[in-house]
């Protein structure tokens, strides 16, 4: 038979791994709760935070599990987030330039190589039939 406590300890695992998963999630504009939920945008109405918008879960409890979220800071993160990527995305492009130019000049030694590869068949072509008859002589002695 299990011992009771363990049961209880593996609900509190995986409460506690929740609540990680919440926390890491929890940056930028949030496209679904952890819980599964749906998430939608609400105007607060309380005085303190007359007008104020948050990114909250539809199914949202104060519980941990659930996600609220300022909308100005969510915005400013993605923002953020975005920002990262475009500047990657640049330095992609800048290193694809400097590769481009690699394989122009790659290109133009191919083609220099092309060229000599053909005058040394050609001067072989010249040359063969010489050394084929002065080997047949020098053989001859």
């Amino acid at each position: 038979m299990t011992d009771p406590s363990y049961s209880d300890d593996k609900r509190a695992k995986r409460y506690m791994d929740m609540l990680q998963i919440v926390a890491d999630s929890d940056y930028g504009i949030p496209c679904r709760c952890p819980c599964g939920g749906q998430i939608v945008i609400q105007i607060c109405n309380a005085q303190v935070d007359i007008g104020k918008k948050y990114f909250i879960c539809k199914a949202f409890e104060d519980d941990g599990l659930h996600r609220k979220k300022e909308w100005d800071e969510a915005i400013e993160e993605e923002t953020e987030m975005l920002r990262k990527k475009v500047d990657g995305h640049e330095r992609r492009i800048r290193s694809l330039n400097s590769m481009e130019n690699r394989i122009n000049i790659i290109e133009e030694d191919e083609k220099n190589n092309a060229a000599e590869i053909d005058e040394i068949k050609y001067f072989l072509k010249l040359v063969t039939p010489m050394i084929s008859t002065s080997c047949k002589l020098w053989c001859t002695l």
